[in-house]
């Protein structure tokens, strides 16, 4: 986004600490509000695309505060919308089918990872000599060879531990051949306290509409994550209580995004990776949750964890987040065709090649001398939110037909 080193670093520290709060209101549960499952709650990655393609339209005309105030301010408006949806699951479901589900999750996937390669490439033109070009380049396969390795063995804490391990293998590489990034400008804190609208918060209805079809997908993300915490828990999976814990989850999960966006950190959703812990080690206690809240609070308050984030270079960086955004369309792939019926294939194919011919339409249009609205053109230059809504009217008009 454009943010520079003293607000970075803020901003990691944030959300680590928001994450913690965030993790224990959803464990513990109070009334209506939380799962009460061991439910870890994070800083979603699927909002990158929309706010990065977001504040890239927005930098034009006003400063970085302001940007990240109204990414942050729209923020607010999507978790009042998801904690209104949470009484509404039922019939969400209808609309966002798990077709529509994997179709976005491909598409953001598929952006995500045009922007890392994109990443990559500007950071090996920016290579001063050969010796630093081959340097990025061996940086890059390295960490990219160490997660492969581990993403595919058969052994949970393997795969776990794959993109931390190609991270840390990675930044020793460069710590050896003096290729770190230098020290971000520190402001000598030892503790980095949660400040209150550091960012102060706007609001805008484009963004809104770019961030809208990431806030759905988050949300049947997070029906699904709390679904498989119930199992895995060994909690029915249907009936009364479950649809409470349901709704409290989905609830939880609007107003830690309003929590975040308030502190200065972005939108926060239930992650799914502890169902995989839960399942190898049988143990689902509260507890558990408890005390990784207070840790995630902890490692929140410790500058020096963001300032060491902020020195892994760029080709090490690019290349584990192109692998975690390859994983994440290559799972939207997934969940379209493990659907029983061959149309949802169709759908993904006709929704993906649709956005594509629509993000070229303005400049087409612009060659004969028509103009689209601004707007307009913003909006189509995104597929994933013009993607999903074809998805969703592929799927209605199925469901008419039938």
């Amino acid at each position: 986004i454009g943010l520079d080193d003293l607000q970075t670093v803020y901003v990691i520290n944030a959300s680590l600490g928001v994450s913690g709060i965030a993790t224990f209101i959803q464990v513990y549960k109070f009334g209506w509000l939380g799962s009460g499952l061991l439910s870890v709650q994070g800083t979603s990655f699927a909002f990158i695309g929309a706010m990065a393609y977001a504040s890239s339209i927005l930098k034009d005309k006003m400063q970085i505060d302001e940007v990240v105030g109204v990414l942050l301010g729209t923020s607010v408006i999507g978790g009042l919308l998801v904690v209104v949806a949470s009484f509404f699951l039922t019939q969400i479901r209808k609309i966002i089918t798990p077709t529509v589900t994997g179709v976005t999750i491909f598409l953001l996937g598929i952006s995500l990872l045009i922007s890392a390669l994109t990443n990559l490439t500007r950071v090996y033109s920016s290579a001063a000599d050969i010796q630093q070009s081959m340097l990025i380049i061996s940086e890059a396969m390295i960490t990219l060879l160490i997660i492969i390795v581990l993403a595919t063995r058969r052994n949970i804490w393997c795969r776990l531990l794959s993109i931390p391990s190609g991270l840390l293998v990675g930044f020793l590489i460069a710590a050896a051949f003096g290729d770190l990034n230098p020290p971000p400008i520190s402001n000598s804190q030892v503790i980095s306290i949660l400040v209150p609208f550091r960012f102060p918060l706007g609001f805008d209805f484009l963004v809104l509409i770019l961030l809208l079809p990431i806030f759905l997908v988050s949300l049947t993300e997070t029906i699904g994550d709390i679904t498989a915490s119930s199992s895995v828990s060994e909690l029915p999976i249907e009936g009364k209580s479950y649809l409470e814990r349901l709704r409290g989850g989905v609830m939880a999960d609007g107003v830690n995004t309003i929590l975040a966006s308030c502190f200065g950190a972005f939108p926060n959703t239930t992650f799914s990776q502890n169902n995989a812990v839960i399942k190898v080690t049988g143990i689902a206690s509260r507890r558990v949750g408890l005390v990784l809240a207070g840790l995630l609070v902890l490692l929140g308050a410790i500058p020096l964890i963001s300032e060491v984030f902020m020195r892994i270079p760029g080709g090490v960086l690019n290349a584990a987040t192109g692998f975690l955004f390859g994983m994440i369309a290559l799972t939207g792939l997934q969940i379209v065709l493990h659907q029983k019926e061959k149309r949802a294939l169709v759908v993904l194919l006709l929704s993906f090649a649709i956005a594509l011919a629509l993000m070229s339409l303005p400049g087409a249009l612009s060659r004969l001398g028509l103009e689209l609205p601004a707007y307009l053109v913003i909006i189509l230059g995104f597929p994933v939110a013009t993607g999903t809504i074809i998805a969703i009217f592929l799927e209605l008009l199925r469901k008419e037909k039938s």
